[in-house]
């Protein structure tokens, strides 16, 4: 992928990192597991003091066991999940725009995550977790975070939830983690199939028996940098990186010709990964312009 600096570049909005993903409109959203790497210790001390107590043949399932995860297979989610509140729960939507799947990058992602995680775990959120790696191969999601049930972690004594919601934060992150090292990355793609399908997914989830949802914020994970077909709005492969280039791609993509992408209606957005990961000065320039004029046409809450 190639970003042209422009001969002007006026100052603009904040943001990433180099990229390729899907163009086009969103492929049919898939239910297939992603395939897990390694489990990564990531644990607070508490885990790692206790696994030193351990013999080595099993500290890889004690640590398993302890994130909720029987030894070699998936996560149990329903340790962290409860009953929904009288009156409805916010709705935590995570879209991940997988250009690099890399331990290093997967690790990046999964951390980038963990505000989300430990805050929806203290207040009581449903979560739901969709990824893509580009081109026609459909969408991964979660069969743990599917946005049908609600997570939390409520403790009579304060210290002992503070160290249950640790725990069930690196066990999610740790979920994250597998399901990007698991993704097949494409040549080509960006973010817009799956911010198309954004307002569809709510729909379905506020529809579903059962499940009663307020508030919702929609946090997306992308460089930015999509690369591929011509038709695909966001894709910046040759464009010259200034804030009016931006200005007409983001334009293109909400125009009522292309209608590739539509305002979140009543959502909070929070685009993260931008100039997270190896870019050059065009490209993270680029990332950062469309980054601003997305968040003035997406939501009126968008950072």
């Amino acid at each position: 992928m190639t970003v042209t600096t422009a001969t002007t570049t006026p100052a603009s909005p904040s943001g990433n990192t180099a990229s390729g993903n899907t163009a086009g409109p969103p492929p049919g959203t898939s239910r297939r597991r992603s395939r897990a790497g390694r489990p990564r210790a990531r644990g607070a001390g508490l885990l790692a003091a206790a696994l030193l107590a351990l013999p080595l043949t099993t500290s890889c399932n004690a640590m398993d066991t302890m994130l909720g995860r029987e030894a070699g297979g998936p996560l149990d989610c329903t340790r962290y999940q409860e009953d929904a509140p009288k009156g409805g729960a916010p709705l935590l939507m995570l879209y991940l725009d997988v250009s690099d799947n890399s331990p290093e990058n997967a690790s990046r992602i999964s951390e980038g995550l963990r505000p989300y995680f430990d805050a929806a775990l203290r207040e009581g959120q449903y979560i739901r977790l969709v990824a893509s790696g580009g081109g026609d191969a459909g969408l991964t999601s979660s069969d743990c975070l599917d946005g049908g049930a609600v997570f939390r972690i409520d403790r009579n004594n304060d210290t002992r939830e503070a160290k249950d919601r640790t725990a069930a934060t690196d066990a999610l992150t740790e979920e994250v983690d597998h399901i990007v090292q698991g993704e097949q990355v494409r040549p080509t793609g960006s973010v817009t199939g799956l911010l198309s399908g954004v307002n569809d997914e709510i729909a379905t989830l506020r529809a579903a028996p059962g499940v009663e949802i307020d508030a919702v914020t929609v946090v997306v994970w992308s460089d930015l940098l999509g690369t591929g077909q011509a038709s695909d709005c966001l894709n910046v492969d040759g464009k010259k990186a200034s804030v009016q280039i931006a200005e007409a791609m983001v334009r293109r993509c909400f125009s009522p010709d292309t209608q590739q992408l539509t305002p979140i209606a009543n959502s909070k957005v929070r685009f993260i990964g931008v100039n997270e990961g190896a870019a050059t000065r065009p490209q993270q320039d680029i990332a950062r312009y469309l980054k601003g004029e997305l968040c003035r046409r997406i939501s009126s809450d968008c950072g």
